[in-house]
């Protein structure tokens, strides 16, 4: 288990992508830009699907994934473990969140599912001395 800090917290959320990393039980990787996401607690983000494909049978292969991102502020990576949900009260509030920014943004598209990640450990990945230094 490791907590986000209030700054991992906040780049995550200002950032308009961040790149989800999966893999397959073979070892075959897959990265994916993701903008429809969010931190839940200190301990969890969400990212939705619309597109997933590869990121979806990888998720359901191999629950191990990780979260790059980076802005003025920082840079900073999760490995986390996810859990897809696309149905019941958990999806449908998070359904709700993604389809209203859509709509917001006047784009027609809707989410199919998401992953919820619990944050295994936080690494920072600002160029220097301290890149790749675990931070949680």
């Amino acid at each position: 288990m490791a907590v986000m800090s209030r700054e991992v917290k906040d780049l995550f959320e200002k950032v308009p992508t961040a790149v989800f990393s999966t893999s397959s039980l073979e070892g075959q990787p897959n990265a994916a830009p993701v903008g429809m996401k969010k931190v839940v607690d200190d301990e969890t983000v969400y990212v939705s699907d619309q597109f997933f494909r590869k990121t979806l049978a990888n998720v359901r292969a191999n629950a191990k994934v990780s979260l790059v991102f980076w802005g003025d502020e920082g840079a900073y990576q999760l490995h986390g473990t996810a859990r897809y949900v696309n149905e019941g009260d958990e999806f449908a509030e998070q359904k709700k969140w993604a389809d209203g920014a859509f709509a917001a943004m006047g784009v027609p598209i809707q989410a199919k599912g998401g992953c919820f990640v619990h944050v295994d450990a936080v690494y920072t990945s600002k160029a220097g001395e301290h890149a790749g230094e675990r931070l949680a």
